[in-house]
């Protein structure tokens, strides 16, 4: 949390945790009611992982910095520092899902690192899925499961099985994947556990490991296999996977924070300020100072 409100020193960071279970459910349009303006139509920030389920509407959801339409049964999928903003017009409804980083990361551990680097970071990838009536009937019944579970904190199990409620909404959300052309990633292909694999230790380390070769090591293939499994799964090389995400925090910072450039440029693991500037020019077509204070 400090480093967050340290990093994003202009934001508010407006979501308090949820409460002591580690979970909020909102309803929309009552979301939009009871919440502040900086944490609804403002772009905002927080540490906690969040569900937007639109099970009806039109409008427009900005996700770091990309504007995406919102129609029927679209979910979006919102990481801890990701900048987004909703567009509150358009008399929508469905759910707000808040998920403390700390019980996500509990519920996280083998195969089912498939789900949240399949669901969450997907910088790669638009954030949001689109599903069917079908689906959306059951996402439903396990939402009013985990809504009616939170209010039983002192019963025997609570947390393990407000955990296992947590899981099984997000794998019931991944299984309705299939209904779409996305490709789905089964825990079963080398090629798939790797991909996510990587982008996981992209999300953790792209401040240091800035080169093919170095995440290539910590997930002990080479760097012509790594290449051949993102191929696979992405439309972008394993380098643009890396860049994409030191440009997007640089954006974040550049647009959202008081730090100076050569300070950014440190944080992301640039220790000569010029080339960081190099490196931002060349991706972004302007330099660092021009995207910070655009006309």
């Amino acid at each position: 949390m400090e480093q967050l409100k340290q990093r994003y020193c202009r934001f508010d960071m407006v979501c308090e945790n949820p409460r002591s279970n580690s979970l909020e459910v909102v309803s929309m349009p009552e979301f939009f009611q009871i919440k502040p303006d900086i944490e609804t139509s403002r772009t905002h920030v927080h540490p906690f992982y969040e569900i937007v389920w639109f099970t009806k509407g039109r409008g427009i959801h900005t996700v770091d910095f990309s504007r995406y339409e919102v129609s029927d049964n679209t979910i979006f999928f919102i990481a801890p520092g990701q900048i987004h903003s909703f567009d509150t017009n358009q008399n929508q409804e469905g759910f707000v899902i808040k998920i403390c980083a700390h019980l996500l990361n509990d519920i996280i551990n083998g195969d089912e690192l498939l789900l949240k680097y399949n669901l969450f970071n997907t910088y790669d990838s638009v954030p949001y899925k689109r599903i069917s009536l079908e689906s959306a009937g059951l996402i439903t019944d396990i939402i009013k499961l985990i809504v009616d579970e939170m209010d039983e904190t002192a019963t025997i199990g609570h947390r393990d099985y407000l955990r296992s409620l947590v899981t099984m909404l997000l794998i019931r959300i991944e299984r309705s994947k299939l209904e779409q052309v996305d490709t789905f990633f089964s825990p079963n292909k080398t090629a798939h556990r790797v991909f996510l694999a990587f982008r996981r230790e992209v999300e953790l380390n792209y401040t240091k490991k800035h080169t093919v070769k170095e995440y290539a090591e910590l997930l002990n293939v080479s760097t012509k296999t790594l290449s051949n499994y993102v191929a696979e799964c992405a439309s972008i090389s394993p380098l643009e996977m890396i860049n994409n995400r030191i440009i997007l925090e640089a954006k974040r910072l550049l647009r959202y924070s008081d730090m100076m450039v050569k300070e950014i440029a440190s944080v992301l693991g640039f220790e000569d300020p010029s080339y960081f500037n190099k490196f931002f020019s060349r991706i972004v077509k302007c330099s660092a100072v021009e995207y910070r204070t655009p006309e």
